[in-house]
C-alpha cells in the first residue's frame, strides 16, 4: 500500500489549503524583504504552509516561513515611521535564518527587497537615481492604485530592489499586491533553474541528432551480417536519450509550472503603462520568456528524438523480420522443390516395384508350372503365356489401391 490510514487527507486538510500561505498586512512605509532558498534535500515539512516567527519578532517586525515542494522562502516585514532618503540596510541576516530552520546547506535561489512608499512623485526619473536605480521598470497596477519600479539587477549584497509606492491600497491589498510582486522574482528564479541544464545539454542533443543520422544512413546499406551490430548501436542511443530526458524531465517540467505562476501573478498586478517607462511585466516577460522556451525547446527535442530513435529502432526490426522472412520462403521454397522431386521418384519406383512384383509373381508361377510337369500333369503353354498379363494388371490395381488408402488417411 502506498499511504497507510493516518496518510487519507481529510476535509479540514483541503480546507486548510486555501490558508495554507497568507500575506502580511500592513500599512505605510515599511521594508519588505524576501529570499527564496533550496535545502540539499526536499523539505521535511511539506505541509502547514506558512509559520511565523513570533518570538524573533516585534509590532514593528513580522516574519514568516513558507514551505513549498522543492524550496522555502522568508519573508520579513519591518515597519519604519519615516520615508527612507536612501535604501535601508538588510534586518535579515541568511546565516542567522538558516542556522534557525536547521538548513545550514541550503542554497540561496533569490532575494528581493520590496521598499514600500507613499504616492509616487511627480518626476519619478529624477527621483529614482537617489535609490540607485539606473535603468528601470515601472508600471501602474491595482488599477491605477500603486506604482511599482525596478532595474532587476543584484547589488553587490546579493539583493535586488523594487520600489513599490502606495497610492490608494489598504492594508489588505498591499499585502497581496507586495506578495505578488516578491513571488513574482521568487518563481522566475526557480523556473530559470532549467536553464543551465538546458544549455548543458545542448551539445549532447546535437551528438544524439548526429548519432541518429549516421545510424539512419547506415540502416539502408548496412549488410544483413553486421545486423546486429546496428541494432546494439541504436538501442545504446535510445537508452543514452532516455537517460537524459529522465534526467531533466522533472525540472524541465517544474520550469514549465513555475512558468506559468509567473504569468498568472504579473496579470493579477493589473498593469497599466508609466509614461517614459517600460512595463514591469512587460521587461520581465520579455527576457523570461525565451529562457523558458529554451527548456521547453530542450524538453520537445528529447522527446523528438526518443521517438526517432524509437522509429529507427522498428525500421531496422522490420526489416530483419522481412530478411528471415524471405530467407524461410526460400528455404520452404526448396523444401518444395524436394519434395516434388521425391514424388517424381517415387512414382517412377512405383512403376518399377510394379515390374518387379509382377516378375517374382511369374517366376512363382512358372515354378509351379515346372513342377506340375514334374509332377506328370500337362499343363498348356499357353496357360503360362495367359497368366503374364492377368498378374500385371492384378499387381497394378494393388498397388494403386494402396496408394489411394495412404493418401485418403492423409
Amino acid at each position: 500500500m502506498l499511504t497507510g490510514e493516518t496518510d487519507q487527507p481529510t476535509a479540514a486538510d483541503f480546507t486548510a489549503e486555501l490558508h495554507a500561505r497568507p500575506s502580511i498586512y500592513f500599512a505605510g512605509p515599511a521594508l519588505v524583504e524576501h529570499f527564496a532558498l533550496m535545502p540539499a534535500q526536499s523539505p521535511a515539512r511539506q505541509t502547514g504552509g506558512s509559520i511565523s516567527l513570533g518570538k524573533h519578532d516585534t509590532d514593528l517586525i513580522k516574519t514568516r516561513v513558507e514551505y513549498h515542494t522543492e524550496f522555502v522562502t522568508v519573508t520579513r516585514v519591518t515597519m519604519l515611521d519615516h520615508e527612507p532618503e536612501q535604501w535601508p540596510a538588510p534586518t535579515l541576516v541568511t546565516s542567522d535564518i538558516l542556522a534557525m530552520l536547521g538548513l545550514p546547506s541550503a542554497s540561496i535561489i533569490g532575494q528581493v527587497s520590496i521598499l514600500v512608499m507613499g504616492p509616487a512623485p511627480d518626476e519619478l526619473g529624477d527621483f529614482l537615481p537617489k535609490f540607485g536605480f539606473d535603468v528601470s521598470a515601472a508600471s501602474m497596477i491595482g488599477g491605477g492604485a500603486g506604482q511599482v519600479c525596478s532595474d532587476f539587477r543584484v547589488r553587490s549584497n546579493g539583493w535586488s530592489h523594487t520600489l513599490l509606492f502606495n497610492k490608494d491600497l489598504n492594508a489588505y491589498r498591499l499585502g497581496r499586491m507586495v506578495r505578488r510582486i516578491y513571488e513574482v522574482e521568487t518563481y522566475r528564479s526557480m523556473a530559470l533553474l532549467g536553464l543551465p541544464l538546458a544549455r548543458r545539454l545542448a551539445p549532447r542533443l546535437a551528438e544524439f541528432d548526429a548519432r541518429l543520422g549516421e545510424l539512419a544512413d547506415r540502416n539502408q546499406s548496412t549488410p544483413a551480417d553486421q545486423h546486429k551490430n546496428l541494432l546494439n548501436e541504436i538501442s545504446e542511443l535510445s537508452a543514452a536519450i532516455i537517460t537524459a530526458s529522465a534526467e531533466t524531465r522533472s525540472r524541465f517540467g517544474a520550469t514549465a509550472a513555475y512558468a506559468k505562476i509567473v504569468e498568472e501573478r504579473i496579470s493579477e498586478l493589473r498593469e497599466t503603462h508609466v509614461p517614459g517607462f517600460q512595463r514591469f511585466g512587460v521587461f520581465i516577460t520579455r527576457r523570461f520568456k525565451p529562457a523558458v522556451r529554451t527548456c521547453e525547446a530542450a524538453a520537445h527535442r528529447l522527446e523528438q528524438l526518443s521517438g526517432a530513435t524509437l522509429h529507427l529502432l522498428n525500421l531496422l526490426q522490420t526489416r530483419i523480420q522481412v530478411e528471415v522472412e524471405f530467407h524461410n520462403a526460400i528455404q520452404i521454397r526448396s523444401v518444395a522443390e524436394r519434395a516434388a522431386t521425391q514424388v517424381k521418384i517415387q512414382r517412377a519406383v512405383e512403376g518399377f516395384s510394379i515390374i518387379a512384383i509382377s516378375y517374382y509373381l511369374v517366376g512363382l508361377i512358372k515354378t509351379a508350372f515346372e513342377a506340375c510337369q514334374h509332377a506328370g500333369w500337362e499343363l498348356s503353354p499357353l496357360l503360362m503365356l495367359g497368366s503374364l498379363p492377368l498378374v500385371f494388371v492384378t499387381v497394378t490395381a494393388t498397388v494403386l489401391r494402396v496408394k489411394r488408402a495412404l493418401a485418403t488417411h492423409e
